[in-house]
């Protein structure tokens, strides 16, 4: 997870109160009638590529969770809501919610807690709650850290699977090809798991 700034909320999403509303009756609806969570939420976007396209900005591209990258070749461009709107529906339209992902993150699904962390916080830093192991690729928890940090960390790291999928053998043979390739690296958002690659 990459730290970035997210700006004010686009004016498409305007609406976002009355989305919600609407789509938390609509989810209601749907579970007094023992019917599946309605699914099309994003149908009251009509901007809804420039909503994806505004996302990807922030990150550069990457997954805001675990900064794969460029992420429509790599996995499915997906819109991660942070706080799930199965549990938050009236949070559905909220800019500040919603985030660029990879199918792999998305499967969070509907876990959340309250000390999950998120990469457009003000104060979070990879490196204050985590660090790498270059030689495994593996995500570990900054045992410098406080107690509280290390937890957050850990609730992190569980619920995107940040070590999960392979995803370490991923990172480490990733970090090894770069290290040893002789093209110049012109900027680090042009690296996967940029992370690795801007050590504190």
């Amino acid at each position: 997870m990459m730290k970035f700034t997210r700006p004010k909320r686009p004016g498409y999403l305007d609406n976002y109160k009355v989305w919600g509303r609407e789509y938390a009756k609509k989810k209601k609806e749907y579970i007094e009638k023992k019917r599946k969570t309605p699914a099309k939420w994003n149908k009251k976007i009509k901007q809804w590529d420039q909503l994806k396209c505004d996302l990807a900005k922030l990150t550069v591209d990457h997954c805001s969770f675990c900064d794969s990258y460029p992420l429509v070749a790599k996995h499915k461009q997906t819109v991660e809501h942070f706080r799930p709107r199965s549990i938050y529906p009236k949070l559905t339209f909220v800019w500040h919610n919603l985030f660029l992902s990879c199918e792999i993150c998305q499967k969070k699904g509907d876990r959340f807690s309250e000390k999950l962390l998120k990469p457009d916080a003000v104060g979070y830093d990879f490196y204050r709650y985590f660090i790498i192991n270059f030689k495994t690729g593996e995500i570990e928890i900054n045992t410098r850290a406080s107690k509280e940090d290390q937890e957050r960390a850990k609730i992190t790291r569980i619920m995107y699977g940040l070590n999960n999928y392979d995803r370490p053998k991923a990172r480490s043979d990733y970090y090894s090809q770069i290290r040893h390739q002789k093209k110049k690296i012109n900027h680090i958002d042009d690296l996967s798991y940029r992370f690795m690659f801007d050590v504190k």
